[in-house]
């Protein structure tokens, strides 16, 4: 074991730690909408999902626009304050079981709870992606992988309870936020381990991520090149610009607004890409009925299974996007055009009377798979852009979390008027 952690730095255990960082990331929510067979029963008269997803993203987005005014930042303490908080509002729901409350006031704390879940991971949303920056582009996909397996784990998690614990469906998720809670601890366990490493040694130096402390005489260098394996040229095509573009970069200074200059069509693609993500994730895929799969009906499987679906071709898709085929930092806009074309298609499945389960989890399944490959692809690629130094990479991830969480926010409000005006029940 110490031998693997000290091979290359720590490189491929660093890059593990990065992967099971990304489980925890987003992996409460995705918790919370996975049982959302269990809301179903609680809360028949409600539109569980959508309510929760909205009230989720725009508490996200308000802490994160909230917390990039700050100037400085410490890495560790909003990291750890993250997943802490993230732990505590999983075992606050756990505990609404033995809660001798009415249905109407567990619903206004479920709801509570949410909100106090969308604070901590907006701490995690401003820093996680300041701290992959300082990695190479690798860690940046490695992060988006363990983002996808947060999804597909707490699915996973859910199929698994349901099937073995189907006679009760309160002892199922009861074993299931356990579980969830176990997995939180892991990941807090990898970040304490990632910052262990000799590669982190540098992060660990310039833990305070101060603005004013980032000028020109405060240039370091990654232990890793930017973009190495993912620019035509490897790791000397980065070395190359690195070098050639370095005063350029320190003219252009690494304050908000002038990073946002070079950056803003690659954020605007980022935001686009995340709208469409919970536009149709978990709400629109859970609303889509049953049909003909008259078996799948009963304790709501048939959407249990369009969501084990859709997280096994958003993760199987994470781990493809070194092949580009052709996209990147100036044309990554295609991506986003092409996982429009299937929203006509989400749509008519939920809502057509002639729709079919089986052309549901197709659609299911493509819109998956382009939500974990676009998704990914333009947070990698923006770090890609030869201009930008390793300091700009720092506030370009600040702002790409912003962009993440407003594309994640809009898409949520969407959802849930197409909720209301669609789907609502006659």
């Amino acid at each position: 074991m110490a031998a693997f952690l000290t091979d290359n730095r720590g490189e491929s255990t660093a890059k593990l730690c990065m992967m099971l960082i990304g489980i925890g990331y987003l992996f409460p929510i995705a918790a919370i909408w996975a049982a959302f067979d269990y809301w179903k029963v609680l809360f028949p008269d409600a539109n569980v999902e959508f309510a929760v997803t909205a009230l989720y993203q725009v508490g996200s987005i308000i802490t994160v626009a909230a917390l990039s005014f700050t100037e400085s930042f410490v890495l560790e303490r909003r990291i750890m304050g993250g997943f802490i908080g993230q732990f505590l509002c999983l075992a606050g729901i756990l505990s609404f079981r033995w809660l001798p409350v009415a249905t109407a006031t567990l619903y206004q704390l479920l709801l509570g709870v949410v909100a106090l879940c969308s604070v901590a991971t907006g701490y995690l949303d401003s820093a996680l992606l300041s701290l992959c920056s300082q990695y190479s582009s690798n860690m940046q996909q490695y992060l988006q992988i363990g983002i996808g397996f947060g999804t597909l784990v707490s699915v996973v998690y859910r199929d698994i309870t349901k099937l073995l614990m189907s006679h009760d469906i309160a002892d199922a998720t009861c074993a299931y936020f356990i579980i969830a809670l176990i997995t939180v601890l892991v990941c807090i366990s990898a970040y304490r381990l990632l910052m262990s490493l000799p590669i982190s040694r540098h992060v660990i130096d310039r833990t305070d991520l101060d603005e004013k402390l980032l000028d020109k005489s405060s240039r370091f260098e990654s232990p890793l090149p930017y973009a190495c394996g993912f620019s035509p040229g490897g790791c000397k095509d980065s070395e190359e610009s690195a070098l050639g573009l370095h005063d350029l970069n320190c003219e252009a200074g690494t304050s908000f607004t002038a990073v946002f200059r070079v950056v803003w069509f690659n954020q605007l693609v980022i935001f686009a890409n995340f709208t469409l993500t919970t536009f149709c994730y978990p709400g629109l895929i859970t609303a889509i009925p049953c049909r003909q799969m008259q078996w799948l009906k009963s304790g709501h499987w048939f959407q249990t299974i369009l969501l084990t679906v859709f997280t096994l071709f958003d993760i199987s898709a994470r781990f493809v996007t070194q092949h580009r085929v052709g996209l990147h930092y100036g044309n990554i806009q295609w991506t986003a055009v092409v996982r429009s074309l299937l929203l006509p298609l989400m749509i008519y499945c939920a809502i057509s009377e002639s729709g079919s389960d089986l052309l549901s989890m197709a659609v299911v399944a493509s819109f998956g798979f382009l939500n974990g490959y676009c998704a990914s692809l333009c947070l990698i690629v923006i770090n890609e852009i030869p201009t930008l130094s390793s300091e700009q990479r720092k506030t370009c991830g600040r702002i790409s979390a912003c962009s993440v969480n407003t594309g994640l926010c809009v898409g949520s409000l969407g959802a849930s008027a197409l909720a209301s005006v669609l789907l609502s029940p006659n």
